[in-house]
C-alpha cells in the first residue's frame, strides 16, 4: 500500500511545533511495515494506493487495561451509576425486571437470563453500605425481586457485586448474604458466564467492542479479563492487536512466555500475543478497600485497606511468572499497596507494571524509576475519583493521579481505560491528563497536568513516531490536536488554554485506523 500526503506527529518529538510545519510524505506499507517515507514515492505495479489529502498521521493508540468480556456484555447491562443508595439500586432493579417481563413477546430475551447490572458506587450511598444487617438487607430485598432470575450488580470498580439467592448459587458462593467482595468476587467473575444468558451475549459484545475501538483509532488493548484470554482469542477474529493476560489459577496453562504469538481463527497475520500475569494487590476507592499507610475509615481491618496477596506470596508468585518468561502487572491502588507491590517486583526481578498507581508517596515514584517500573494508569478515573479522593483521603489527595511527577522522573506511563469501569475512549483520557478537569471547576492538582503531546506518548504502546522498520499501526487524523498548552509565570498551564486543549482532544474524530497495513476503519 502507498499512503500518500501524510503529515507525520512523533508523539516525542523535541520540537513540538515540527508536528504543525512538516511537509507532506507519502508512506509506503509491505507485509504490515513501513518500509519507506519521503517527499514523493512512485506507485508499483499493483500497489493499492490510498490518498490521505494531507491528514496527519500518529501512531495507533492503544487501550493499556481492557476487561473484554465485561466490556462486551456492557450492552445488555443495567445501568447503576446513578444509585446513591440500595433503596435508588433496587428501584432500578425493579424497573428492569418489569421493562423485561413488558418486552418478552417475540424477544430473544428469555425469562430465566440473568439481570446484571454495573456502574454504582458503595463510597456514594447514603446509608452505610457495610456490616452484616447491609449484607442481609441486600440478600432479602433482591430474593423478593425475582426469586427465579439471578441477579448481579456489579460495582463501578468491578471489586464488589450484590447479588441474591440465585446468582450466588449458581455461582457456587455461600447464600448467607448478599454482598460479595474482592477475593470471592474475582474468583466468581471466572464463571459469569455460566448464569443463563451471560455466555450468548458474549461474543456479539466483542465484535462490536472492537468496531467501536478502531472508530476511535485504537489499534491494540491488553486483554485484562479474569478467563483463559488465550484461549478465547484463538476461536476469535480479531481486527486489532491483542495482548491477553493471565491471573494465577491460569498460570501454569499458558501458551509461553510474554510476547508468544496466539494463532487465531481468523487474522491475516498474528495480531494476538500473550501478555502479563496480572495480580491484584489490594481494593479500590470505590469499595473503601484501597490499602494505605494511614487510615482513612476503611471498613475493614485497622481501618487502611485489604491486602488481597502478602509480600511473600506476591514474591512467590512473580517468581513463578518470571521462570515462565512472564511480564508482571500488579494491581495496587492503595501507597502502601504500592510499595509492598515493589518489594515484590525488585526481589523476583521481573519486567513489570503497576495498575492504576493511584496513589504514591515520592518514595515510590523513585522507586518505579528506578527499577523501571511502568505506570499503567486510566485518567479519566481522575475526573471520577475528585470527589471521593478530596472526601475519603482529603489530607493526602496530592498523592493521587501524579503523572507529570511520574514523567519527570522517567516513569514510563500507559494510558488505558480498565473498562468497562471507564468507557474505551482514548481522545477522553488525554482530554483528562491535559485539564484534569470535566466540570467548570479548575484542573485538579494542576501541577499534574500534562502536555498533549506528552498524553499522546502515554497513549501509543511506547512508540516514538512513525519510521521505517516500525509496524504500520497508525491512525489519520483531520487536524493536528496536539499544539502545546503555555504556561504562567508560575510554571503551570494557563487554566483556560488547558481547557481549550482538552476540548480539542475530545473534539477528535480519527479520518482511518489501520493495523498491521490494512484499513480497519474509514469514516
Amino acid at each position: 500500500m502507498l499512503l500518500r500526503t501524510v503529515r507525520l506527529i512523533d508523539p516525542v518529538d523535541p520540537s513540538p511545533t515540527c508536528s504543525r510545519t512538516a511537509a507532506p510524505v507519502d508512506v509506503r506499507i509491505v507485509d504490515g511495515r513501513i518500509t519507506e517515507i519521503a517527499e514523493r514515492l512512485s506507485r508499483t505495479s499493483g500497489e493499492q494506493v490510498v490518498d490521505a489529502a494531507g491528514a496527519f498521521a500518529i501512531p495507533g493508540l492503544w487501550d493499556q487495561h481492557v476487561h473484554v468480556g465485561q466490556t462486551a456484555q456492557g450492552r445488555s447491562r443495567l445501568d447503576t451509576s446513578g444509585a446513591t443508595s440500595l433503596d435508588d439500586l433496587l428501584g432500578l432493579a425493579r424497573r428492569a425486571l418489569a421493562a423485561r417481563r413488558a418486552q418478552l413477546a417475540g424477544s430473544a430475551v428469555h425469562s430465566g437470563d440473568a439481570l446484571v447490572g454495573f456502574g454504582h458506587r458503595l463510597v456514594d450511598f447514603d446509608d452505610d453500605p457495610h456490616g452484616d444487617a447491609f449484607t442481609r438487607r441486600v440478600l432479602t430485598e433482591l430474593d423478593a425481586l425475582a426469586p427465579a432470575t439471578a441477579i448481579v450488580l456489579i460495582g463501578s470498580d468491578a471489586h464488589h457485586a450484590l447479588m441474591n439467592t440465585a446468582a450466588l448459587t449458581g455461582l457456587g458462593l455461600p447464600t448467607e448474604g448478599g454482598v460479595v467482595g474482592e477475593d470471592e468476587w474475582f474468583t466468581a467473575l471466572e464463571h459469569l458466564d455460566d448464569l443463563p444468558g451471560i455466555a450468548d451475549r458474549l461474543e456479539g459484545g466483542v465484535a462490536d467492542m472492537q468496531t467501536e475501538a478502531l472508530e476511535r483509532g485504537i489499534v491494540g488493548l491488553v486483554d485484562m479479563e479474569w478467563a483463559a484470554n488465550w484461549e478465547l482469542w484463538a476461536r476469535r477474529a480479531p481486527r486489532l492487536r491483542v495482548r491477553t493476560a493471565t491471573y494465577a489459577s491460569t498460570l501454569e496453562s499458558v501458551p509461553g512466555p510474554t510476547g508468544t504469538p496466539i494463532p487465531a481463527a481468523d487474522a491475516h497475520s498474528p495480531l494476538v500475543t500473550m501478555g502479563p500475569l496480572k495480580v491484584i494487590v489490594d481494593g479500590a476507592l470505590g469499595s473503601k478497600s484501597a490499602l494505605c499507610r494511614h487510615a482513612y475509615g476503611a471498613p475493614d481491618g485497622d481501618g487502611r485497606g485489604v491486602l488481597a496477596v502478602p509480600l511473600h506470596d506476591l514474591h512467590d508468585l512473580l517468581g513463578r511468572a518470571r521462570g515462565l518468561g512472564l511480564h508482571a502487572a500488579v494491581h495496587a491502588i492503595g501507597d502502601a499497596a504500592a510499595d509492598i507491590a515493589l518489594d515484590a517486583i525488585q526481589q523476583a526481578g521481573i519486567p513489570a507494571r503497576i495498575e492504576h498507581a493511584q496513589m504514591l508517596t515520592d518514595q515510590d515514584v523513585a522507586r518505579m524509576a528506578r527499577l523501571g517500573v511502568t505506570a499503567s494508569v486510566q485518567p479519566v478515573h481522575l475526573l471520577d475519583d475528585r470527589d471521593a479522593t478530596m472526601q475519603t483521603w482529603g489530607d493526602w489527595a496530592d498523592c493521587a493521579y501524579r503523572l507529570r511527577d511520574l514523567l519527570e522522573a522517567g516513569v514510563p506511563l500507559a494510558f488505558g481505560s480498565d473498562a468497562p469501569v471507564a468507557p474505551i475512549a482514548p481522545w477522553m483520557a488525554m482530554a483528562a491528563a491535559v485539564h484534569r478537569s470535566s466540570d467548570e471547576r479548575p484542573g485538579w492538582f494542576p501541577a499534574q497536568q500534562l502536555q498533549p503531546l506528552e498524553a499522546l506518548a502515554a497513549s501509543v504502546d511506547g512508540v516514538q513516531r512513525l519510521q521505517v522498520g516500525g509496524l504500520a499501526d497508525l491512525v489519520l487524523l483531520e487536524d493536528d490536536p496536539f499544539a502545546p498548552v503555555p504556561t504562567g509565570p508560575d510554571g503551570l498551564m494557563v487554566e483556560s488554554a488547558a481547557r481549550e486543549a482538552a476540548e480539542r482532544l475530545l473534539a477528535v474524530r480519527p479520518l482511518s485506523t489501520f493495523v498491521d497495513g490494512i484499513e480497519r476503519f474509514s469514516r
